[in-house]
């Protein structure tokens, strides 16, 4: 088994502590309002997916509302897991060094993103959780000048509809987890470009090589159908009010120019807004040629899931599948 230099987790998670913006300062009683709103709008989310979707999940543990330096810690914990298998045993002073530079990288772009992440469902957790960053839904639902209520519920859709997504297809999070070693395996100069994924780190997929480069393309497929899938969801629901101008402002917030696109291209996150875009344009082509039924055959089994390929050519998919 191949090995990667032991990351200073605790490193990350300070650095990252003190790097990341709390957020706007909320009164207690607004701030209150928010963690109930968003409670609300989880458990009317569940209902909403289940109906527009068609996917079955067992019931779910309550969703986590949480700040932003809470989101941070419980990533830093999720990477630190997920990469512990593969952690040297006698490190020498390079991977030690490496492995404190890898640290610093994770803090610095965990305390950005901590201020853009409205939620995210963990499937690796003990309990598989929900959660909602309550000071950036705060911030968001202001600067776009949307109704609140809409706005939470449709952010919950998106989350929740991950929840129905790995409880239809149960052996996901596992798959994405071997993906995810046949990566390292493949000797990746960067763990934090393992985290990060995608297309843009050719850097990573000339050191890869071919079995890697295909293990990285197949992590990036799976991660633009499953964000792709939820982002059409939550526009194919009525129970919203004013969707089709929710998804008109947020993506022009989520596309707009300046430093945040800068920062975003820099950090390799653009990547992760390819994932939506790619993956929502395969699955509406699916949708408009076999519906909502017969995209769901993605959850079936492992075989089904779309390759990189098909995620740029959805009829390919249908022929093979459908």
């Amino acid at each position: 088994m191949t090995s990667v230099p032991p990351v200073d987790w605790s490193l990350a998670e300070r650095l990252g502590a003190r790097l990341v913006d709390p957020g706007p300062e909320l009164p207690d009683a607004e701030l209150a309002e928010v963690v109930a709103g968003l409670r609300v709008a989880a458990e009317r989310a569940d209902e909403i997916v289940a109906r527009t979707t068609g996917l079955q999940a067992p019931p779910g543990a309550p969703p986590l509302v949480v700040d932003r330096p809470t989101w941070l810690r419980w990533n830093v914990r999720l990477a630190a897991g997920l990469f512990a298998p593969y952690v040297t045993d006698s490190p020498t002073l390079s991977d030690r060094l490496a492995g404190e530079a890898t640290a610093i990288q994770v803090g610095t772009v965990l305390a950005w993103v901590s201020a853009r992440v409205l939620g995210q469902y963990d499937p690796y957790a003990e309990v598989p959780r929900l959660l909602l960053v309550a000071p950036t839904v705060a911030a968001v639902e202001r600067s776009m000048g949307v109704d609140k209520d809409a706005f939470r519920l449709w952010v919950c859709i998106h989350e929740v509809t991950h929840r129905y997504q790995f409880g239809q297809a149960p052996w996901l999070p596992e798959h994405l987890r071997t993906l995810v070693a046949q990566v390292v395996e493949a000797e990746t100069p960067s763990l934090l470009g393992v985290l990060r994924g995608g297309r843009s780190l050719s850097f990573a997929e000339v050191a890869l090589g071919p079995e890697g480069r295909a293990a990285l393309a197949s992590v990036t497929a799976v991660m633009s159908l499953v964000e792709g899938y939820a982002d059409v969801m939550m526009d194919r629901t009525d129970a919203v009010f004013g969707v089709a101008t929710l998804r008109e402002k947020f993506d022009g917030r989520r596309n707009a120019p300046g430093l945040d696109a800068v920062m975003r291209g820099l950090m390799g996150l653009d990547v992760k807004h390819a994932q939506y875009t790619d993956g929502a344009t395969f699955c509406r082509a699916v949708i408009d040629r076999v519906g909502v039924g017969g995209l769901n055959r993605v959850y079936e089994r492992v075989e089904n899931l779309p390759t990189s390929a098909e995620i740029a050519d959805p009829a390919a998919w249908v022929t093979r599948v459908c």
